[in-house]
């Protein structure tokens, strides 16, 4: 079977979920709004004062579409195309929007696949850590922030069109890196903002994450391997590192039209490439990133399974 950008990973397959995608729209402009009806970004919900339930708080490191329509189906058995309350909502990341449009596009036999970079429409002057949804439409890719319903435009006073981002209003990591290398971007405008986190090592860090979704893995943005271990413990970047980081940021300006010419790609770069497992630096523990295999699924996600087969019978 040829892999293409339109090939459901182990990340965005909905598994026994797919029948829950049916009915959101396949065309890119309308996404944002459906997902919104059961998503919300944990910090546009802290930007219009929205209390995080507690039990939400896991919603981030669901790392799955499975896990997240069955944590969505478990607080709310409506279609997704209803609107619920916000305390049933996913609270999550603007990866896992990107991953939940790519999902919902693959599924439509439409090629898609995430980009990790950062973007300039949240805060004047500053580059936020960003992930946003890539799409081939008629023979184009564009970027679509899945993230930007009407409530989060409201919010963040968008006026652009999601499913069109423009270029120069996000730049991929290795975009941003060579930018910065070149003196056009200042680190220290690089970064989250809401939780004060900057610097240079972090763009350094997600030009392997984006290397790796090229390549049809797609991982938290939380999660690090090889030397992007080294930068999100040290906050920095070593001498070494700075000339192999130019290298590979060069090799992807022109992005891969396929998962295997990413995997080509980045052969020439051992140490960008996840290993058997990755760490991630909320726990600092070791993760296994289920590159050859589906993620074991979780008790509460077995039990919202055995509801959706009682369902449907």
């Amino acid at each position: 079977m040829k892999i293409s950008y339109a090939t459901h990973t182990a990340w965005s397959n909905p598994g026994s979920f797919r029948s829950r995608l049916y009915g959101l729209p396949d065309a890119p402009r309308k996404l944002a709004d459906v997902l919104e009806n059961f998503m919300i970004h944990h910090g546009t919900a802290h930007l219009l004062d929205v209390s995080v339930p507690e039990f939400a708080e896991i919603d981030r490191s669901l790392r799955t579409v499975e896990r997240l329509l069955s944590a969505a189906i478990v607080r709310d058995r409506r279609p997704l195309s209803v609107q619920r309350d916000l305390s049933a909502y996913l609270y999550v990341g603007s990866r896992d929007f990107a991953l939940m449009a790519a999902s919902v596009l693959r599924s439509n036999g439409i090629e898609a696949r995430l980009r990790a970079g950062f973007a300039d429409y949240f805060k004047t002057g500053w580059w936020e850590e960003h992930w946003l949804c890539e799409y081939r439409w008629e023979g184009e890719w564009k970027l679509l922030d899945a993230q930007l319903g009407w409530r989060a435009r409201g919010a963040y006073g968008i006026d652009f069109e999601v499913d069109d981002v423009p270029r120069n209003r996000f730049l991929s990591a290795g975009q941003l890196w060579l930018a910065i290398r070149e003196g056009k971007i200042r680190a220290a405008c690089c970064g989250q903002f809401r939780t004060g986190i900057s610097g240079i090592w972090l763009p350094a860090a997600s030009i392997l994450k984006d290397t790796a979704t090229l390549c049809g893995i797609e991982p938290l943005p939380t999660d690090h391997w090889g030397p992007a271990i080294d930068f999100s413990r040290n906050r920095a970047v070593s001498v070494k590192a700075y000339e192999e980081l130019d290298a590979l940021a060069q090799t992807f300006m022109d992005p891969p039209q396929s998962p295997f010419e990413a995997r080509s790609l980045v052969a020439k770069f051992p140490w960008a490439k996840p290993g058997s497992a990755i760490t991630n630096i909320v726990d600092d523990v070791p993760h296994d990133v289920f590159v050859h295999s589906q993620p074991t699924v979780r008790p509460v996600h077995v039990y919202a399974r055995i509801q959706e087969a009682r369902a449907n019978s």
